[in-house]
């Protein structure tokens, strides 16, 4: 065979590369980058990449669609995507969570009754909801057995007391 025959079977077997006959796995490859990075970060911002590279991966499969066209609706809807719809989702999906008040932080400022005497040098015990806790006085004031007192914190398992001001008669 001469050199001729060898080059004319050589451009006939050989194909043309087409980058836009790749696209599609270019834009899957694109999508499921930016859910893995999204699903680590939880950032919510390469969650709207994805969502261009999906709009572009759907225009990959236009027959004849030019790969410039599936670059510019990748730029142009993932920065829409990003500026007008990741407000409203931050706010939905990441507003601050209200504070969570255990039951024990939900006692503070209510009244408990004192069943054992509260001295300046002994603790004393309180009764709230039938439940025994031993108590001390904010400010070492003797209490006596009988009194009603608010609740004003918690310290390890005894809680601080005060004299409830507003009963009659005190």
């Amino acid at each position: 065979m001469t050199n001729i025959t060898l080059l004319r079977i050589l451009a006939e077997t050989t194909n043309e590369f087409n980058f836009e006959d790749y696209m599609l796995y270019v834009w899957l490859g694109v999508f499921i980058i930016a859910v893995i990075v999204e699903l680590a970060t939880s950032d919510l911002i390469s969650l709207w990449f994805a969502g261009g590279a999906l709009l572009s991966l759907i225009i990959s499969f236009i027959p004849g669609a030019p790969f410039w066209a599936e670059i510019i609706v990748f730029a142009i809807s993932s920065l829409l995507l990003l500026l007008l719809i990741r407000p409203l989702a931050k706010n939905k999906l990441l507003k601050k969570k209200p504070d969570i008040k255990f039951n024990a932080d939900d006692m503070i400022g209510k009244k408990a009754t004192v069943i054992k005497s509260i001295t300046e040098l002994e603790r004393g015990e309180v009764s709230y909801h039938n439940i025994e806790w031993t108590a001390e006085s904010v400010d070492n004031t003797p209490i006596e057995k009988g009194t009603v007192v608010i609740i004003t914190g918690i310290e390890g398992n005894k809680l601080k007391v005060k004299k409830d001001t507003e009963i009659k008669g005190e």
